[in-house]
């Protein structure tokens, strides 16, 4: 209903008389009542809805339905009480509408991103063992997930679900947080075992890490230091095996290539140890331990210009490193080809 003249308005108090204006002018309050009603009808109990998209179409209609009631016909010393309200209950209603539809908003986001991490923390442990890094990745998800579940308001919809799942997500959690320890106490475990190694005790070092693989057998580092402690005390094929789970744990562990190269070329197996050090160098092209032993390969197996080319780049990179002592032993054997 669009505004009137004012002028028609007094003509028609004016014709009908001030009794009758007032019976008229009820009429069509009671119509536009009637029509703004009209417009929120189809939209149910909206105080006890908490669907999303009817609170949204809810949003919507009642405005259009105030705007409505504001555009009923008013004359000085003629009150508009139904009108009156009539906005301010459709008024307090879109302020309650508005409000719920936040929280509900609110609530419906945070359960979905809570579940989407819950879910990304559970695909990233399938299949154990893992290093420690996905440990702690996957612990922090849950602790996301949690951390959202614990902010969804008690007004909301998705409450009661929210309450459901975090009990299941804080057990998770717990969990995960017990594995992700255990792999810092194998780290600590790890380092511990090296500096037996640094003194000699290979046995003591061994020892050592076996505990740490029983706590975390996911952490291919830890495997490449007991395959070289094995080494050390000449257990070639078990440094070998240490070397094998290393790379299967991580294939781009360039040390691991190295080192299982370096245990198949003291076996005698020239053509296994070349493969492992061309992966070696694949993966780290400025490892100088990889082309000198590289080197020593091809002039085992008779190729002497590639044999030359090792050396030198040994060589070459010992020097950038400041390992003088490892940079004599390239050129050394670099002059013995050119001699």
């Amino acid at each position: 209903m669009g505004k009137r003249n004012p002028i028609t308005f007094i003509l028609i108090i004016l014709a009908l008389g001030y009794g009758g204006s007032i019976v008229w002018l009820n009429n069509v309050q009671k119509k536009s009542i009637t029509i703004a009603q009209q417009k929120i009808a189809s939209l149910g109990d909206i105080n006890q809805n908490v669907d999303i998209n009817k609170l949204r179409a809810a949003r919507n209609q009642l405005p259009k339905a105030i705007a409505i009631l504001e555009q009923a016909i008013q004359l000085p010393g003629i009150p508009l009480q139904p009108v009156s309200r009539e906005i301010v209950k459709l008024n307090y209603q879109l302020t309650a509408i508005e409000r719920k539809l936040y929280l509900e908003e609110y609530g419906f986001i945070y359960l979905k991103l809570a579940k989407e991490s819950a879910m990304a923390a559970a695909l990233l442990v399938q299949n154990p063992p893992h290093p420690i890094n996905t440990w702690y990745k996957a612990q922090e998800k849950w602790q996301y997930a949690i951390n959202l579940l614990e902010k969804i308001p008690q007004e909301s919809g998705s409450y009661l679900e929210a309450r459901e799942k975090l009990k299941l997500y804080r057990e998770n959690y717990q969990v995960i947080t017990k594995r992700f320890n255990w792999a810092k106490q194998a780290i600590e475990i790890n380092n511990q075992a090296k500096q037996k190694m640094e003194k000699g005790n290979y046995w003591g070092a061994i020892r050592d890490l076996k505990k740490a693989i029983n706590l975390n057998p996911g952490q291919s580092e830890t495997y490449l230091s007991r395959g070289v402690a094995y080494s050390q005390v000449g257990m070639r094929r078990a440094a070998i095996a240490d070397f094998n789970k290393a790379i299967q744990i991580n294939p781009g562990n360039s040390q691991a290539y190295y080192y299982r190269g370096d245990e198949y070329l003291q076996l005698g197996e020239k053509q296994k140890a070349l493969e492992d050090l061309n992966k070696s160098i694949k993966i780290d092209a400025n490892n100088p331990k990889s082309y000198l032993n590289r080197g020593v390969v091809y002039y085992l197996i008779g190729n002497q210009s590639k044999a030359m080319e090792n050396f030198q780049q040994a060589a070459f990179l010992f020097g950038l490193d400041g390992d003088s002592e490892s940079q004599k032993i390239a050129v050394d054997m670099l002059k013995r080809f050119q001699e």
